[in-house]
């Protein structure tokens, strides 16, 4: 049906002007539950068929015309902002380690050439060569305490193969993404004697080095600044859901694999160990605020013991001695507010003033101040499907204003200033006290205004990002690596790809090679600096020990 393009601005009657643009908003609600109960009609007939057991509707797309494209919410076209592209000149970074001549055969010249000089062109050359090396190490005999003396390997050969090779797996398995059995194949195609076991080993940090340079790292970058931003994604371990949490900031990225998504996860990942409990004002407040009942409010008062801290464990005791039985939404929040106050209690490590994330639930309250996504804002906006041509114009109006303000943020955070930071305070009231009588539009600008402080703390804080785009594409790396090997099949496996995926990505951020990064530190580890003393370095801080 065509719906008819009716503008309510030029109808003079302001009381059919409201009648018009209700009826627009009921052609609009309708048009969608329209489209909802086709599909959902068409389910239940597939259902019906195969019960009775004939066969449901083949879901054939026609060939002409094309199917349509799956829906993109993605803003990247609304924000971009193109800036010169030109191709970097490669020769001018590379350095010649090796000069060769290159001849003409003279019996191939014509008679009458004459030499006109030489030409140069550079090339790069890799070498791939599996040696064979016997070492003859020399015993000694101790007599006085009847023991032997062997002479060490260089430094990094062990297990039979040399620290290029335990570089070179972890490097390809971890930072390339090559699945295992693909790996394998790869280094028996360069003549390699190798097992599977072996790769798998390698690929395990088994002794636990590099998963103590990862914790390390992960203390260091949450000092490093006054935020992070987080995202997650799921892992399945050993055929366990599991969820992937990605912390990070323009310095590092660490990964972090727990049985769940929980608001205790997060806490339990910015805070970098295992969670502790506190009843304190801050906790009291929370609970007080919250679904509880007031009687097991008033219960877990008194059983709980004040400002002192507790492990899970002893949480548990005292709940149990008191004879308090929660339900599992009850748990939730009093594990919530007391591991929050606990966190904001202690001293040992740095409370985040910031955090960067989408507008998950799970991400509020843990900082003192919780800054969003624009980007993920956005997306609300482009699941709207207006079929009245009016709303799709004041969909399409209101998208030109939201990213014309995003771009003034973007100016403000190269030039920040207490007159600016006025103005787009003002903008922003602007933009969402707009009504345009589109109703689901009006709705989520009303969402977005009670987001206003979240929103513009890049205006309090300007190195914030304005999106946490950097954020999703490290979750996607762990998706990338999830498609290729699945799952990590034990609890050791999901922390090495922990481990060597932090590596990797703090490695890249702070524009380290990373296969060069993990011989170095085999062969040499006293003096190459780990990432997380170059991490301190760049930052001026002092490194932090793993927790």
């Amino acid at each position: 049906m065509q719906i008819p393009d009716i503008n309510p601005d030029t109808i003079p009657d302001v009381a059919m002007r409201q009648i018009v643009i209700q009826l627009l908003n009921v052609i609009e609600t309708l048009a969608a539950e329209n489209a909802a109960l086709r599909v959902e009609n068409q389910q239940l007939r597939d259902d019906v068929a195969r019960l009775t057991g004939r066969s449901a509707k083949p879901d054939i797309k026609p060939p002409t015309p094309p199917s349509p494209p799956p829906a993109d919410h993605s803003s990247e076209a609304e924000r971009r902002t193109r800036t010169p592209r030109g191709k970097p000149k490669k020769n001018a970074t590379l350095i010649v380690t090796h000069e060769e001549r290159c001849v003409v055969d003279p019996a191939t010249l014509p008679p009458d050439a004459v030499r006109h000089g030489t030409t140069e062109v550079i090339v790069q050359r890799l070498h791939m060569a599996v040696e064979v090396v016997r070492f003859t190490r020399d015993v000694w005999y101790v007599p006085s305490t009847n023991t032997t003396i062997t002479a060490p390997l260089p430094p990094g050969y062990r297990g039979g193969f040399c620290p290029t090779i335990h570089a070179l797996v972890p490097a390809l398995g971890h930072g390339a993404n090559v699945s295992q059995p693909a790996l394998l194949t790869f280094l028996r195609d360069v003549g390699l004697t190798i097992g599977t076991g072996t790769v798998a080993r390698m690929l395990l940090d088994p002794d636990g080095f590099w998963a103590d340079e990862a914790a390390a790292i992960h203390q260091t970058g949450l000092a490093t600044g006054s935020w992070v931003a987080t995202d997650q994604t799921s892992t399945r371990v050993d055929g366990q859901n599991e969820v992937c949490h990605v912390v990070g900031n323009a310095l590092f990225t660490s990964y972090h694999t727990r049985p769940g998504g929980t608001r205790q996860d997060v806490l339990a990942v910015l805070w970098g160990q295992e969670l502790r409990y506190r009843l304190n004002d801050e906790a009291l407040a929370w609970l007080q605020a919250s679904s509880l009942p007031r009687t097991l409010f008033r219960r877990l008062r008194e059983a709980l013991p004040h400002a002192t801290d507790m492990t899970a464990a002893e949480l548990q005791q005292h709940l149990l001695t008191a004879g308090i039985t929660l339900n599992p939404q009850q748990q939730q929040q009093v594990g919530d507010a007391l591991a929050v106050a606990a966190y904001h209690a202690q001293t040992q490590v740095p409370v985040l003033g910031w955090l960067l994330s989408d507008d998950a639930p799970v991400y509020d309250h843990l900082t003192d101040t919780h800054a969003l996504c624009w980007v993920h804002d956005w997306r609300h906006y482009a699941k709207l499907a207006p079929r009245v041509p009016q709303h799709q114009a004041e969909l399409k109006a209101f998208g030109d204003r939201y990213w014309t303000f995003y771009r003034d943020l973007l100016a403000y955070q190269q030039a920040p200033s207490a007159t600016e930071r006025a103005r787009l305070e003002d903008a922003f009231d602007a933009l969402v006290e707009d009504v345009t009588g589109y109703a689901a539009l009006d709705d989520r600008i009303s969402k977005t205004a009670d987001k206003r402080a979240q929103l513009l703390a890049v205006l309090k804080h300007p190195d914030l990002p304005l999106h946490n785009n950097a954020m999703e594409l490290a979750a996607r790396r762990r998706v990338r690596k999830r498609d290729v090997s699945f799952g990590p099949q034990s609890r050791t496996g999901a922390r090495a790809w922990d481990t060597f995926q932090t590596l990797a990505a703090t490695a890249a951020k702070l524009g380290v090679g990373f296969f060069h990064y993990l011989r170095d530190r085999i062969v040499t580890p006293a003096t190459t600096p780990t990432l997380a003393e170059r991490l301190a370095q760049r930052a001026g801080i002092a490194a932090q020990p793993a927790a």
